[in-house]
């Protein structure tokens, strides 16, 4: 049989979105209520969220819909009490500046639009930010005023729908949309799923994430690098030789743990400073039995290769798929490699003075 049509299908996924937000947004005005009950059910739960209210707050009217606007992507009048302002974030890279100028217009909008339209009007504007995508971190959002309105809220609003209507009665627009999610949440998740040779670029876009949760660190993009690769890195320690100052810290290059460093302050040579860590790296590597290599080249970029473990980092159970607990448990006993390297380290530093 062949697959269901679906409308998301179509269009990118994180462009269709722009459409659909605001033709949901709509349906919670009260007037399409006998129209579409469950939809406009649905699509009140979905502004109560946004509003940060639960759902004892009414919905009566929606008004002034407007998508793609100034830059923005959706703009609605909420009750005459709120203006709505949502900006849909794409990608892994942060965009504060971005997200402050929208706040500016958003403001600037209201006072021309809404502070002499409606008498004593004491609309308030609220703005969210809606992020589809897992990102290495939130906090310039809550920085630049904005609410973060993530998948997992998104998919608890559609299946509750999906969920609690019949069949028959559910809204096309609403199903498709749901499924195209829920097909993202699984590719973002299949790394818990798939063999680790199957993993793709957003198999390991929910591994770091979910890393991260863990063991902290950041993860992003390979600038300039062939196709969609990710980074991820943490335990960053300050260090240093001989007035030399450098940052010792973990990646992984998705299949490869590598040690490295990155340069802050450099009076000796580069081959000088690599082979001096190396050298404590690899002893204590030996008494840990944890098993590493050379790795890399010296260039002339601020960071410096030492070496990459020899095995798999990542735990399996019998069935071939990812152990996450006993995947973070095993960074967690290498992560000591770097704790145990920096303390001889200190100790040469004390015997120079």
């Amino acid at each position: 049989m062949k697959k269901r049509p679906n409308i998301f299908d179509y269009k990118p996924f994180k462009l269709s979105q722009d459409t659909f937000l605001p033709w949901l947004i709509q349906w919670a005005d009260k007037d399409y209520r006998e129209i579409d009950s469950p939809l406009n059910a649905c699509a009140v739960s979905f502004v109560q969220e946004l509003l940060g209210k639960d759902n004892s707050y009414k919905i009566k009217t929606i008004d002034d819909v407007i998508n793609n606007w100034d830059g923005i992507d959706v703009c609605a009048l909420v009750n005459n009490q709120y203006l709505l302002v949502i900006e849909e974030k794409r990608g892994l890279k942060e965009h504060s500046d971005l997200l402050n100028r929208y706040a500016e217009i958003a403001k600037n909008h209201y006072e021309n639009q809404y502070e002499n339209k409606y008498e004593n009007s004491d609309i308030e504007i609220k703005l969210v930010c809606f992020k589809m995508e897992e990102e290495v971190t939130y906090s310039y959002i809550k920085d630049a005023g904005f609410s973060l309105f993530q998948r997992s809220k998104m998919l608890s609003i559609l299946e509750n729908y999906i969920n609690s209507t019949q069949k028959l009665k559910q809204n096309d627009i609403l199903v498709d949309y749901h499924k195209s999610l829920d097909n993202f949440n699984k590719r973002i998740n299949s790394y818990l799923t798939k063999p680790l040779n199957e993993w793709h670029f957003h198999s390991w876009q929910g591994f770091y994430a979910e890393l991260q949760k863990h063991i902290g660190g950041d993860w992003d993009c390979i600038p300039n690098a062939p196709g969609e690769l990710l980074d991820c890195w943490w335990i960053r320690k300050k260090s240093g030789i001989d007035g030399d100052g450098y940052d010792y810290y973990l990646q992984l290059e998705q299949t490869k743990l590598v040690f490295k460093l990155h340069e802050c302050k450099k009076n000796n040579s580069m081959e000088i400073i690599r082979d001096f860590y190396r050298d404590s790296l690899y002893k204590k590597a030996d008494e840990l039995n944890i098993s590493i290599s050379q790795y890399g080249r010296l260039r002339k970029v601020k960071w410096i290769e030492l070496a990459k473990l020899n095995s798999e980092y990542r735990i399996t159970n019998e069935n071939g798929l990812l152990n996450i607990q006993a995947t973070i448990d095993n960074l967690k006993s290498i992560m000591k490699l770097i704790d145990e390297t920096e303390k001889k380290i200190k100790n040469h530093n004390n015997k120079t003075i």
